[in-house]
C-alpha cells in the first residue's frame, strides 16, 4: 500500500487485541488505518511494554492497532504475519523470534503492497520501512565495559574466568550484543571467557549458570538480557550470591535492566545493566508509521537526530542495506545502583501497566 493511502476496514469489527488476559476495545473512526504488531512473546516484563507502549502511542494518533502474540515460535509467527497479509492491514510491525525465517514474512508483505515496520529486532532482509530499536553494539559493549570496570576494582585486576550467556546467532540483536562483548573482552588477555548459548529460556539461564558456576572459580557473569530470571537464584542455590564489595561478589551486568534487576540492584546483589530503552520504541516507530500512511515521512538523511525528548528522540538515523530502509537507534546509558529508582527507567515506568 503507498504512503498516504487510507482504507476503511474498520467494519470488519477487527478488536484492538492485546495477548495477555483478554482483549480491550477501541472505537475507530471509518477510515482509520488499521495497524498490528507481531510481538515475539508477551510473557516478559520488556515485550509488554514494547508492545502496550506502541499500542497507546498508536491508538493516541487514531490508527486501529492490534497485538499478537508469536510466543517465540517461528511458525506460529509467520501465521500470524500470513493472516496480517490476507486481511489487508495497512501496516504491518514486527520484533522476530527468527531474523531469517522471518524474511521469508517480509518478502510476502512486501509483494502484497504492505509496508512492514520493525520494533526492537528485525529480520535478515526483505524490504523494512524503518526499524527502531537500540544499538545493539552500544548495548553490548557498555555491559562488557561495566563487567570489566567492576572485577578490576573487586580483585585488583581484570583477571579470570567470565560466563558469557548468549542468544542464538541467528537473531541479528543477539549476535551483534555478543559480538560487542567479546570485542571488550578480547582486550583483556587475563580474562578467559565461557561462552554459553541459552535459547531466551530461565531454566536455560539456572541451569547453566549453576553447572559453570558449581565447576568454576568464576569472577563475573554477562548476558545478552536480563529480563529472563534464574542467574541469581542459580547463584544462590549453590552459596555463591554475594552481595556487591564481598570479596567472593561474582560480578554480574546484563542489558535491558529489568524491573527485577533494578530490585536487586538495591539489595547490592547485581551491578549493572546497559539500558535498553523500551519506552522510547513505540513512541518512535506509532509516529513514524502515521508519517509514512499520511504521506508525510519525515526521515530523509543519516546522522545524529537533535530532539530529545520529542516523539521523534532517538540517537541517530541510519540506512540499513540489508532492509532497505531507515533505522533509528534509541540511547543507552549505565544503570546501577546509583540510578536504579530513576521513574524514566522502562523498568520503573512498566507499574502503569500493572
Amino acid at each position: 500500500m503507498l504512503p498516504g493511502k487510507k482504507v476503511g476496514l474498520a467494519a470488519l469489527g477487527i478488536a484492538v487485541l492485546f495477548g495477555v488476559g483478554g482483549a480491550s476495545h477501541t472505537a475507530a473512526a471509518a477510515d482509520a488505518y488499521r495497524v498490528i504488531y507481531i510481538a515475539p512473546q508477551l510473557n516478559n516484563a520488556a515485550d509488554i511494554v514494547i508492545a502496550r507502549n506502541w499500542q497507546e502511542v498508536a491508538q493516541s494518533l487514531g490508527m486501529e492497532a492490534v497485538i499478537k502474540n508469536a510466543e517465540i515460535d517461528p511458525k506460529r509467527e509467520a501465521d500470524e504475519w500470513a493472516t496480517a497479509i490476507a486481511l489487508g492491514y495497512d501496516a504491518i510491525v514486527g520484533g522476530p523470534t527468527d531474523s531469517v525465517a522471518a524474511t521469508v514474512s517480509v518478502k510476502k508483505a512486501n509483494e502484497a503492497g504492505i509496508p512492514v515496520f520493525m520494533l526492537g529486532r528485525t529480520s535478515e532482509g526483505g524490504k523494512v520501512e524503518l526499524i527502531a530499536r537500540a544499538d545493539n553494539i552500544s548495548l553490548g559493549t557498555i555491559a562488557a565495559e561495566e563487567l570489566v570496570k567492576r572485577i578490576a576494582a573487586l580483585r585488583g585486576e581484570a583477571a579470570g574466568k567470565v560466563l558469557e550467556l548468549h542468544g542464538p546467532m541467528d537473531q541479528v540483536n543477539a549476535r551483534q550484543r555478543s559480538e560487542a562483548i567479546q570485542a571488550v573482552l578480547a582486550n583483556y588477555p587475563k580474562i578467559e571467557l565461557i561462552r554459553k548459548l541459552q535459547h531466551w529460556t530461565p531454566e536455560e539461564y539456572f541451569d547453566i549458570t549453576k553447572s559453570v558456576a558449581s565447576s568454576t572459580d568464576l569472577v563475573g557473569i554477562t548476558m545478552g538480557s536480563d529480563v529472563l530470571p534464574g542467574v541469581d537464584a542459580a547463584l544462590d542455590s549453590i552459596g555463591k550470591l554475594k552481595k556487591v564489595g564481598d570479596p567472593e561478589h561474582i560480578v554480574v551486568t546484563g542489558i535491558d535492566a529489568d524491573p527485577r534487576v533494578l530490585d536487586l540492584m538495591g539489595q547490592d546483589l547485581w551491578d549493572a545493566s546497559a539500558l535498553q530503552d523500551m519506552v522510547g520504541y513505540g513512541a518512535i516507530l506509532a509516529h513514524y508509521m502515521k508519517d509514512y500512511l499520511d504521506g508525510s515521512y519525515k526521515i530523509t538523511a543519516a546522522g545524529p537526530i537533535d530532539n530529545p525528548g520529542k516523539p521523534y528522540h532517538g540517537v541517530e538515523a541510519r540506512w540499513s542495506e540489508a532492509t532497505q530502509g531507515w533505522e533509528i537507534q534509541t540511547p543507552s546509558r549505565v544503570v546501577d545502583k546509583s540510578n536504579h529508582t530513576d521513574p524514566t527507567l522502562w523498568g520503573n515506568a512498566i507499574k502503569k501497566y500493572q
